[in-house]
This record gives C-alpha cells, structure tokens and sequence, in this order.
C-alpha cells in the first residue's frame, strides 16, 4: 500500500540538455524532483527511482509516470 498521494505532477523536457524532469507535488507537502537522461539516439533513459515512487505512490503512479515518459522521450527523439 502506498503512503503517499500524489496532488500533482509535472513531466518536461529540461530545455538545451538531454534530459526530462519530473516534479511531483504529494499528500505530504513535499515536493519530489527529478532529472531524468535519456539518450537521443537510442531514446532510452534510466530512471531507477521510479521502484521507489511506486512503493511511496502506488504501482498506478509509477506505470502511468513510466508511461508519459515513454511518450515524451519517444516524441522528441523523433522531433
């Protein structure tokens, strides 16, 4: 079971470096940031701490984030 919920969250690309940033506004009042490298020539990234948001969040979270990463990384690659 999570601890946390999530109120909000923000996926963008970090404008002039090869890199997503996520930034997630819990339950708690804290606030979660992350940068994330991808490549732009394979279009992968890693993204370790994404277990972590899952036990604080909820494997929903952690699949939809994992998933609009996916796409935002795909989209620009492709760009």
């Amino acid at each position: 079971m999570s601890e946390y919920t999530v109120d909000s969250y923000e996926i963008k690309p970090v404008e002039g470096d090869d890199q997503i940033e996520v930034i997630i506004h819990a339950s708690d009042g804290n606030k979660w940031e992350y940068g994330i490298p991808f490549s732009r020539s394979t279009g992968r990234y890693t993204f370790e701490e994404i277990d972590v948001l899952a036990v604080d969040f909820g494997d929903d979270f952690a699949d939809e984030l994992t998933e609009k990463l996916d796409e935002l990384v795909a989209s620009i690659c492709q760009g």
